[in-house]
């Protein structure tokens, strides 16, 4: 009888070792598949095509990463040709040197050429990767993201259509509009890509030019 029982107690044992044991493998490997799982979400943060671009930037509102907006100061008003790398409430084209969409020459160290430019929200957009030649810059447009990329020397600016964050030397930014695809490019503030490449824009209502100069 004795034996019987103390072979009962040994099975018990053992398949209590072996529930144990598997118990641990398995929360080993949850918490594998959780760090695995966290990198994977990092990476993705890391993307600048990331899906939460669209509307990262609202007016009187910071998004700090955590899926929370929290209300912050607007700034009442903004320069056409300053970029001020702060959130705009600023809605108005009053201020610009021109309310229509037109042709107008830029001019760079004597150097001039003409761009289709579009007042919207207090800024003057225009197309990307042509004023990026034109400052000497190199452009890529990705056509199934909307994104374009420029680089001059060590400063480099990213924007996606139809949003109003910029990545500047790869940290997010916010422009004071939305940027957006018209006639095969991209159209974003010239405050923006001027300033980001190292220039500063002034207006000459003599020449009826946008006039930019070397920071």
């Amino acid at each position: 009888m004795k034996s019987k029982i103390t072979k009962w107690m040994l099975a018990f044992f053992m398949l209590f070792f072996i529930f144990q044991t598997g118990t641990i493998a398995n929360a080993d490997d949850d918490d594998e598949g959780v760090r695995y799982e966290r990198h994977e979400h990092e990476d993705e943060d890391r993307e600048y095509e990331e899906d939460d671009d669209e509307g990262y930037y609202e007016e009187n509102t910071t998004n700090y990463g955590d899926g929370t907006m929290y209300e912050s100061t607007p700034v009442q008003s903004t320069f056409w040709n300053l970029w001020t790398r702060e959130i705009s409430s600023t809605t108005s084209n009053t201020e610009l040197p021109f309310q229509e969409a037109k042709e107008v020459s830029i001019e760079l160290n004597n150097t001039s050429e003409s761009f289709f430019m579009i007042p919207q929200n207090g800024q003057l957009l225009v197309p990307g990767e042509k004023v990026a030649k034109f400052l000497g810059a190199k452009s890529r447009y990705y056509q199934q993201s909307k994104i374009l990329e420029l680089s001059k020397g060590t400063e480099e600016l990213i924007v996606r259509a139809g949003t109003n964050a910029a990545y500047e030397n790869m940290v997010k930014t916010p422009m004071p509009t939305q940027s957006f695809y018209y006639e095969r490019s991209v159209y974003l503030p010239i405050s923006v890509i001027s300033n980001a490449l190292g220039y500063r824009v002034n207006w000459d209502a003599a020449k009826l030019a946008i006039i930019l100069q070397e920071i």
